[in-house]
């Protein structure tokens, strides 16, 4: 119910006896859990893609920092496993990322990512111009296969019956391979589904989810355990063998299975599916970002694409080049000198920073040296595709600065953001919905068994639950217990809101 103005509350913060109800020092931390600010995104790391990246965030009304995760998400993907990054011999890192968009629902999300995945599937859609062609070649050539084997066969048994030698097989007896139709996304696949996608597709494949819920629940649905363990090797680029695959006429040898990772996950969800457990190091892995809602606002401009749209086919033009026995294997580019040398002083000071930390985040900033590897390479290529220079020889100093510049300024500071929600006691979480829905909503009075029946929040069905959250409330001068009764001389379970909590900005 909303109310014109201040005065007509406080005249509502009266008990049964006329007397003025106390409450405790406001604190409006609490409506946001008390977690720190949202760092400010660095748009120069990006380069010329700054540009592109604000005014695209303007178009779909959402924050800068939800476009920049699918562009480096997109970019990730292009590259793929045709360039990696080295500081020093003994050390490689490919350029797969894990992202996770961290909002409330209709936060802007899903329209900030699509601003560069929309990328993908026209890329995707032309590669796949000639596949049905593709397809009825194939049907043909089977068939083709097929009788020659079947006339070979006879010629084997007439040979056998007449004690001759029997003729070696035709190479066209040979069935052909069913192609695949050219990926460089999926959505959902089961791990058997995946392992057989990126065997045909050796530079990478991106997963990209509306919600990483759905995907995360998914995970082991039929039974025998290790998706994880499969998403986690597919985070280093690391070789994997599948020897048992139903329908499979040969064990799948994958020599670098690479899988980048970007999706949408609610602050609720976060904490309930992805952190919780033992620490595998899984969600280490994800860079989260969890920036301030934006207000809508109609764009004053419009994003013209052509030149980015470019560049990013230029990344997508990269490949493997041959390696031993004429295997795919990943261009290695190392650091320059001067970048090398920076990279390892700046590994000297994150080291000392992970004294600080502890749990879940401690073992983030232990994957930081890697990613901040990761990043400077998607960086360098970002920055080239985009010009009319040749192909960089190394990882400049300047793209590894920005590197790190990203991780230090803005990943970090996000982290502890994200990682400091999701250790909030389950109250205080309940506490936080409940008193966004107050400051929304603007009632005079809150009723624990309304909120219990009538509010519908996650978490908040069970009396016990309600009532701690409300105790919260209490402790942060939002609420305060009223003395009414109702029948039976029973407690209404009433508390009478703070009417100075209207007065803060939201």
């Amino acid at each position: 119910m909303q109310h014109d103005n201040v005065e007509h509350l406080r005249g509502s913060v009266l008990g049964q006896n006329n007397q003025p109800q106390t409450f405790a020092s406001l604190d409006m931390g609490i409506i946001n859990g008390n977690r720190s600010e949202a760092p400010y995104l660095p748009l120069e790391a990006f380069g010329e893609w700054g540009e592109w990246i604000s005014q695209s965030a303007e178009n779909c009304s959402a924050p800068k920092d939800y476009v920049a995760m699918g562009l480096l998400a997109t970019a990730s993907a292009l590259i793929g496993n045709a360039r990696w990054v080295s500081p020093w011999n003994g050390w490689k890192e490919p350029p797969i990322l894990w992202l996770a968009a961290v909002g409330d629902p209709s936060s802007g999300k899903s329209p900030a990512l699509d601003s560069s995945l929309g990328f993908l599937r026209e890329f995707e859609g032309e590669m796949a111009v000639d596949y049905s062609e593709t397809l009825r070649n194939y049907e043909r050539d089977r068939e083709i296969a097929k009788a020659v084997r079947e006339g070979w066969q006879d010629d084997v048994k007439q040979a056998v019956s007449g004690g001759l030698i029997s003729p070696e097989m035709p190479e066209k007896a040979i069935e052909p391979d069913q192609p695949v139709r050219p990926r460089l996304y999926v959505t959902d696949a089961t791990q058997e589904a995946m392992a057989q996608l990126i065997a045909a597709h050796p530079k990478g494949l991106l997963c990209q989810r509306d919600e990483l819920a759905g995907w995360l629940l998914n995970f082991d649905r039929y039974g025998g355990g290790g998706e994880r363990d499969f998403w986690i090797e597919g985070y280093g680029g690391r070789s994997y063998n599948i020897d048992r695959v139903k329908h499979a006429k040969e064990p799948i040898r994958i020599p670098h299975l690479s899988l980048s990772v970007v999706g949408g996950i609610q602050p609720e969800r976060l904490a309930e599916i992805l952190m919780k457990g033992a620490d595998s190091g899984f969600a280490a892995r994800f860079l989260m970002v969890w920036p301030e809602r934006v207000p809508p606002k109609r764009p004053e401009g419009f994003v013209v694409n052509t030149a980015y749209r470019s560049g990013l086919q230029r990344l997508r033009s990269l490949t493997m080049p041959s390696g031993p026995q004429d295997n795919l294997e990943p261009e290695v580019k190392f650091l320059s000198g001067s970048a090398a040398d920076l990279f390892q002083e700046w590994r000297v000071e994150n080291d000392k920073s992970e004294t600080e930390a502890f749990g879940l985040l401690l073992s983030h900033l232990g994957k930081l040296p890697g990613i901040v590897l990761r990043l400077a390479v998607i960086l360098e290529y970002l920055n080239w595709c985009l010009s009319n220079q040749p192909e960089p020889e190394t990882i400049s100093e300047s793209s590894l600065c920005y590197a790190i510049h990203l991780v230090e300024s803005y990943f970090k500071v996000m982290a502890t953001r994200v990682y400091g929600d999701a250790a909030l006691p389950g109250n205080e979480k309940s506490a936080a919905m409940l008193a966004r829905r107050i400051k929304r909503d603007k009632p005079t009075t809150v009723n624990a068994s309304d909120v219990r029946r009538y509010w519908k929040l996650p978490g908040l069905q069970k009396s016990e639950a309600v009532t701690s959250a409300l105790a919260v409330l209490v402790e942060c001068g939002w609420l305060s217990p009223s003395d009414r009764t109702g029948k039976a001389q029973r407690p209404r379970l009433d508390y009478t809101v703070n009417p100075d909590l209207y007065e803060v900005p939201s």
